[in-house]
């Protein structure tokens, strides 16, 4: 008898951890429910021209038949609904051409989220981000919200003292560990992404990550 109550707390006690656990994700998730799309089209133009001030790029943010359906798709993920057909729960993954705006929408997209949830964004490109974690280790960047830009343009594996190392292949695997949420742009389409990362971590970037790709020739000019 004693041995069967005690089987019941166990079980008790694993429900109790297990709602803990789902309540703890659910808090980490990007949620905005409460704003229109027409409102956080106005604020992400506003915070996309924050972006390419900063640049010295003093022109308007256009929204057009390139950018529309993305952007569209941007405020379904964070309202988390509206049709939005990805989770909540995961990261985004804008892919595109050079030049077709990833940086400036991925950042802008940062801005509004920090201004309606105080929530703020790591964020690094992913050369960079290569050098800092052989000087400063996983632990930094394991967690908190990061934003990646131009992913697969570093050197998947470098030297370190000898020894080859394999920096963000090990943060991404850290970050998934934890349930972390990253943002991230490349160039690159998931053929190549595979052949730069491997399999196993692109199977990671699956569950990581809602993908949208951002069509249209360069705007650069």
């Amino acid at each position: 008898m004693n041995s069967m109550h005690l089987i019941t707390d166990l079980i008790q006690e694993a429900k109790k951890e297990l709602e803990a656990v789902r309540t703890a994700v659910n808090q980490r998730k990007i949620n905005c429910e409460e704003i229109s799309e027409p409102d956080f089209r106005e604020l992400l133009i506003i915070e996309c021209e924050i972006q390419m001030s900063q640049r010295g790029i003093f022109n308007p943010f256009v929204i057009d038949n390139d950018n529309d359906e993305c952007i569209h798709k941007l405020w379904q993920y964070l309202t988390a609904g509206n049709g939005f057909k990805g989770s909540p729960n995961k990261g985004m993954f804008i892919m595109g051409g050079i030049g077709t705006g990833k940086t400036i929408l991925i950042k802008g997209l940062a801005g509004v989220i920090s201004k309606l949830t105080a929530r703020s964004f790591l964020m690094y490109n992913a050369f960079d981000l290569n050098r800092m974690i052989l000087n400063n280790g996983i632990e930094p960047y394991a967690k908190k919200p990061l934003l990646i830009d131009d992913l697969g343009k570093e050197q998947p594996i470098v030297k370190d003292y000898g020894t080859d190392t394999r920096p963000l292949m090990e943060l991404f695997s850290a970050r998934y560990d934890n349930g972390a949420i990253t943002f991230a742009t490349s160039n690159y389409k998931i053929k190549t992404l595979v052949e730069k990362y491997g399999e196993q971590t692109i199977e990671r970037f699956m569950e990581m990550f809602n993908f949208i790709e951002l069509i249209g020739k360069s705007r650069r000019v």
